[in-house]
């Protein structure tokens, strides 16, 4: 005979789980002292207790092993239960190979960030501008995607009403001024020309220090372009610093710019 803990060690079960299964009848003791009521297990239980595992691990729940382990299981009764199981396994492997995909796809945007910022990475001053904007605040860079998104569309239809349908729009990203709060821009040059009544003039500081880099086609990923770039820079000892710049052109484009410092 075993004790719980003899039981524990030669299947890896935990006690703990082990007093589970007992408790909701998928394992009874083979004897139960009367006085210390300490439980015993035959050894071949031990084969009882490693079908569970092996039926657990498989995914089946605890209602499905309990039939499976039955006397009484019937043939059809076993039939929807593999049945039930091969449903929820496809459905496993198919999220699973959506996710899978979504990674190599952000690891081949990775790698192709990297190319375009090594071939097209400049360092010089960045220039002051002014722009008609919208503008709102997030809590981390996490949230900067959602509000773009919103800011883009809004200030597009403003656009549109005032017949600028191919103006170039420009994306601030400031995290400087409020610790607790990035604030997000979205805006146009501010030029003379039509806009729209709700647009504020934001001006964004010139830098003498900058990087610049140009995609062609936009990144999957703008934070992971961003990434990239800080990694790229970091061979010439600066990183980025200030407020970052993202412009869409009117090419389909994008534009990265930001003000850099030296690194101690």
């Amino acid at each position: 005979m075993l004790s719980i803990g003899e039981l524990a060690h030669r299947t890896g079960v935990s006690r703990r789980m082990l007093r589970h299964w007992e408790e909701i009848g998928l394992l009874a003791p083979a004897e139960v002292d009367d006085r210390t009521a300490y439980r015993k297990y035959s050894v071949s239980q031990t084969g009882r207790v490693r079908a569970i595992a092996a039926l657990r691990a498989v995914g089946f729940g605890l209602d499905a092993v309990a039939d499976l382990l039955s006397s009484d299981l019937s043939e059809s009764r076993l039939m929807a239960l593999l049945q039930t199981r091969e449903v929820e396994l496809v459905a496993q492997i198919s999220g699973a190979s959506m996710h899978l995909q979504e990674v190599r796809v952000r690891l081949d945007s990775l790698r192709e960030g990297r190319r375009v910022i090594m071939s097209s990475l400049e360092l010089g001053p960045l220039p002051g501008l002014q722009l008609a904007s919208l503008q709102t605040s997030v809590g981390d860079e996490s949230e900067i995607g959602v509000a773009v998104d919103e800011l883009t569309r809004a200030l597009r239809s403003q656009l549109a009403a005032a017949g600028r349908h191919d103006a170039e729009v420009v994306l601030t990203y400031d995290g400087m001024a409020d610790e607790e709060s990035i604030q997000v821009t979205a805006g146009v040059s501010a030029d003379g020309r039509g806009t729209g009544p709700e647009l504020a003039l934001v001006v964004v500081p010139s830098s003498e220090r900058g990087v610049t880099v140009r995609y062609d086609v936009p990144p999957p990923s703008i934070g992971d372009a961003w990434i990239t770039l800080d990694a790229q820079l970091e061979q010439s000892r600066v990183r980025t610093r200030g407020t970052y710049r993202q412009t869409l052109t009117s090419g389909g484009g994008v534009v990265l710019q930001a003000p850099v410092v030296s690194l101690l």
